[in-house]
């Protein structure tokens, strides 16, 4: 089972309601937190982490804390024992997505109006002639683009492995020796969001209110 935890920033906390969340995570992170300048940012970033430990009681490891994080040489954190997610937010929404064996990531992007000419190194030519063929360019992009990183981040090397390199059209990837499967996860209208996976399994997706 993959369990995806999402949610959705409304407003602004007040100080109490900050200090009571920030409270609930290690001081590496609080101070991590803090220094984010726009609240929004802030807060994106300790729901993020709240939504870890609602993912580990939903795999039914919740006796994992923060102090138990690692990192990998790229910054990507993990837990040994084989439990691994992966955290990812745009706009006013943050999904973390978890799975009790294998290799996980996730991505979510909000939809919106770019320059698609500043992209020229970041597809393959078959991603391009997706994107140009579908019926809303944009969403066309940013569908790909969410699968995209999603692969990458379980790869575990993000924007270090060439864009191009990896061709995310078919929902089945090879990358040095490793197989990955993407799924769509549907958030909401506007938002595409895809996990990638080294197992295939069901997905349930929990909305978080906090």
């Amino acid at each position: 089972m993959i369990i995806c935890c999402h949610s959705r920033l409304t407003r602004q906390w007040d100080g109490q309601e900050l200090s009571e969340k920030l409270g609930l995570l290690s001081p590496a992170l609080q101070e991590a937190a803090m220094r984010k300048r726009r609240w929004i940012d802030r807060q994106l970033f300790i729901v993020g982490k709240l939504l870890v430990l609602e993912v580990l009681r939903g795999l039914g490891v919740g006796n994992y804390s923060f102090s138990d994080l690692k990192y990998n040489t790229h910054k990507k954190p993990y837990f040994d024992s084989g439990v691994d997610f992966n955290i990812s937010h745009s706009g006013d929404r943050v999904i973390c997505c978890g799975m009790a064996q294998g290799i996980i990531g996730i991505d979510i992007e909000q939809i919106k109006t770019i320059n698609l000419d500043e992209y020229p190194d970041y597809f393959t030519q078959n991603e391009w002639d997706y994107i140009y063929n579908h019926a809303d360019r944009f969403e066309g992009f940013f569908n790909l683009w969410t699968r995209k990183e999603a692969v990458l981040k379980a790869i575990g090397t993000g924007f270090h492995t060439p864009l191009n390199s990896v061709d995310v059209v078919e929902d089945v990837v090879g990358y040095d020796g490793i197989t990955y499967h993407i799924q769509p996860v549907g958030i909401a209208p506007g938002y595409p969001c895809h996990v990638a996976s080294t197992v295939k399994d069901e997905i349930k997706l929990i909305l978080i209110e906090l």
